[in-house]
């Protein structure tokens, strides 16, 4: 099958140590050309861990809301984009929470943003936990972590306080596959 959209030209607009930007010149099937943009990110990780009847969440600043948000831990290592996805999963609960999982459940995989960035996030339940000392990068200053029941982090989904999908999804698809329950 042919793809719909060709690519006739492709320049890197901007990039980091966290991403990319290119601007595409395209052709579409029915012969219009026009530009898309795509950002370039390697794929991360999202962690629900879980003890009894509790997650833990962590809060922190994001720069682009102007406020603190409420999330399941999650992260990349940009400096070793190679690493397995349940290293990366075990380094960024340590790193974040403090939290060492002795057992890490796969639950899936998902895109983040499908639109503009093929990256996607792998999902793992973790459980079995003990505390070794949080490790945070600079990057994540002011990042706390707590404790919250299921019911209630699945109530600050529903009133809208819980914005980010990343955590949304992960945490509903490790409902809807029956790893997470209200009394688990």
């Amino acid at each position: 099958m042919d793809a719909e959209i060709k690519t006739l030209a492709s320049e890197e607009i901007y990039r980091n140590r966290w991403m990319a930007l290119k601007e595409d010149r395209i052709l579409r099937a029915d012969g219009s050309e026009g530009i898309y943009s795509v950002i370039e990110k390697s794929d991360f990780v999202v962690i629900i861990a879980l003890e009894n009847d509790e997650i833990y969440v962590v809060e922190q600043y994001r720069y682009p809301l102007n406020k603190r948000t409420t999330e399941l831990p999650q992260g990349s290592w940009e400096c070793s984009p190679d690493a397995a996805p349940e290293d990366v999963a075990a380094g960024e609960l340590k790193e974040e929470t403090g939290l060492s999982a002795g057992k890490l459940e796969y639950v899936g995989y998902q895109k983040l943003a499908q639109g503009y960035s093929a990256q996607g996030y792998h999902i793992y339940l973790a459980t079995q936990l003990t505390f070794v000392g949080q490790q945070l990068d600079k990057e994540e200053y002011g990042l706390t972590v707590k404790k919250i029941k299921i019911s209630d982090f699945t109530q600050l989904i529903v009133n809208g306080e819980i914005t980010d999908a990343t955590s949304v999804t992960a945490f509903l698809l490790a409902k809807a596959k029956n790893m997470i329950t209200e009394n688990s």
